[in-house]
């Protein structure tokens, strides 16, 4: 990677953190819901621990999710509007895609909002959101922990 491309990439990453401080990026657009209603929707909950990689602008995290147990996720964090659009994927190697939001809340508090669409496997029809806070640290590893509905 060349070093303006690096210096653009830090320079995002930095408009991003001062965003999130002043709250500027709360009203992003968030895509319609999907077409499929949920209709046997079942308590979706993520736990994640992961890292954002400046250079490259990937996104690897993994934890313990319901309906997957142990999963490793892998996405790409799209600058113009900051959100992530990736896939998770089972030990048994099941997919599920998804699209992540943020917002910010009134003191400074970052919430993500999951938007499952699809996968492989078990989970090539999936819907479903799920939704919950954000720990980030200046190095760019984050926490999050999600709740939601998953139908699949």
């Amino acid at each position: 990677m060349s070093l303006t491309t690096r210096r653009i990439l830090v320079a995002m990453a930095i408009m991003l953190l001062c965003s999130f401080a002043l709250g500027g990026v709360r009203d992003v657009q968030e895509p319609a819901r999907p077409e499929r209603p949920m209709q046997d929707a079942r308590p979706f909950k993520l736990a994640a621990a992961g890292q954002i990689d400046l250079n490259t602008g990937s996104v690897l995290f993994g934890g313990v999710a319901s309906h997957l147990g142990l999963y490793t996720a892998s996405g790409f964090l799209n600058p113009a509007d900051f959100s992530i659009l990736g896939t998770i994927e089972a030990a048994n190697g099941d997919m599920l895609n998804f699209t992540a939001f943020f917002s910010i809340g009134p003191i400074g508090e970052i919430q993500a909002t999951f938007h499952i669409a699809g996968g492989t496997g078990r989970f090539a029809d999936a819907v479903g959101t799920a939704s919950g806070p954000v720990a980030l640290d200046a190095d760019f590893s984050f926490l999050i922990r999600a709740v939601g509905d998953l139908d699949y």
